[in-house]
């Protein structure tokens, strides 16, 4: 649900739910992405999130540029779809007529998206983090200080599109 789609039966249900996951996938892409970029970039971050992991990606007869062409097509929909959401969060400015849009990436703007992202996917970073001996018993004892510390960590990118 991170591309465009349409609701054939409108349920407030399923538009809160479309909401919370397009704004889980900001925060992700945004987690991944650098102090300015463009749109395309965030919107093919988003887009691909849905083909992360997807076995059929890797296949030969798979289009490579799937992602890509998603975005290039339907480019106006997806700035509709999240323009307002990015907006909305703290540290994030995106000019209506703008493509370019720029973020704080300091490692406390970033536990700010980093904790409120779904918790399956907070349970992967935090267990990967503790096989790699990033947390130590003080950070567990301060949480603050353990969000900023996961959100600073410079393989926070890597870990959260590719788990490692």
């Amino acid at each position: 649900m991170h591309k465009p789609l349409r609701i054939i039966k409108d349920d407030a249900r399923v538009r809160l739910t479309q909401q919370v996951n397009l704004t889980s996938a900001v925060r992700a892409a945004l987690l991944t992405l650098p102090e300015e970029f463009t749109e395309t970039e965030l919107f093919e971050r988003i887009a691909g999130i849905s083909y992360t992991g997807d076995p059929r990606m890797v296949l030969p007869a798979e289009n490579r540029g799937k992602v890509g062409n998603i975005v290039r097509k339907q480019s106006p929909q997806f700035k509709e779809l999240y323009h307002r959401l990015v907006v909305g969060l703290p540290g994030t400015h995106w000019a209506a007529s703008g493509t370019v849009i720029q973020q704080d990436i300091s490692a406390r703007a970033r536990s700010a998206h980093l904790k409120k992202l779904p918790s399956e996917l907070l349970t992967g970073v935090k267990n990967n983090y503790s096989r790699r001996g990033a947390i130590t018993p003080e950070l567990l004892a301060d949480e603050s200080a353990y969000w900023v510390h996961l959100a600073g960590n410079e393989a926070l990118p890597r870990v959260l599109v590719d788990g490692s």
